[in-house]
């Protein structure tokens, strides 16, 4: 199985730094802790690029554009691990892309690790997920409660996510979690994993501030 893991740093709260490491070079981590992923790459809009060169500097991945990405999957070339082999890698082959949203800086590797047994001899795309504690209700156009959904099967999706290859949108970049719930709606198997609260996605100050404390190791989790 070649592994290919990217990271989507989509904004420039990428570059964010979380106990003064940038959000999007945590999420590399990540990816490289837990994969035996042949190739990693930061996806990022060309603006951000050289930022995102700059902070992944001496880290082994390659930064792409958002515009580049037309050939990245029919044409990327990849050597077996141990070979000296030159074989193109296509969708076509035995391929696994682990997509990670750089916005959960948080997760640890053993999500990675999960997703990628998940989808090793079962399905093909695995997404790490939790219960949903909150109670929700659904509401009108108007916003009057109209009832309120079961939450016992309903569960909070994460990153990183594990899909094979042949079953990759093309536009799985823009939002991984959507892909997933496309594939899901369109009758795809879609195997969870047990989720990890610090997977979260850091999208507001306070949530900066909680990530802040549990990377200095003043909130365990």
């Amino acid at each position: 199985m070649h592994v290919v893991a990217v990271v989507v740093a989509g904004s420039a709260r990428a570059l964010t730094a979380v106990a003064d490491v940038p959000m999007v070079l945590r999420a590399v981590r990540t990816l490289l802790a837990g994969a035996p992923a042949q190739r990693v790459v930061v996806i990022a809009p060309d603006d951000l690029r050289p930022d995102v060169e700059r902070v992944c500097a001496g880290v082994p991945v390659e930064v792409r554009s958002l515009a580049a990405l037309h050939d990245f999957w029919a044409h990327t070339v990849q050597r077996p691990a141990g070979t000296g082999s030159d074989d193109r890698v296509t969708s076509g082959d035995d391929v696994v892309v682990l997509l990670h949203d750089a916005c959960r800086p948080l997760a640890p590797a053993e999500l990675v690790t999960a997703v990628l047994g998940a989808v090793r001899d079962g399905p093909g795309v695995a997404v790490p997920a939790l219960p949903l504690t909150d109670t929700v209700k659904s509401v009108d156009d108007h916003g009057a409660v109209t009832g309120t959904p079961d939450r016992a099967a309903l569960r909070v999706m994460q990153t990183p996510i594990a899909v094979r290859g042949p079953l990759l949108p093309a536009d799985a970049w823009a939002d991984p979690l959507a892909a997933v719930r496309r594939h899901a709606v369109a009758g795809g198997e879609v195997r969870t994993v047990a989720g990890h609260p610090a997977a979260f996605a850091v999208s507001s100050g306070w949530e900066l501030e909680i990530a802040e404390l549990i990377a200095d190791g003043r909130i365990r989790l």
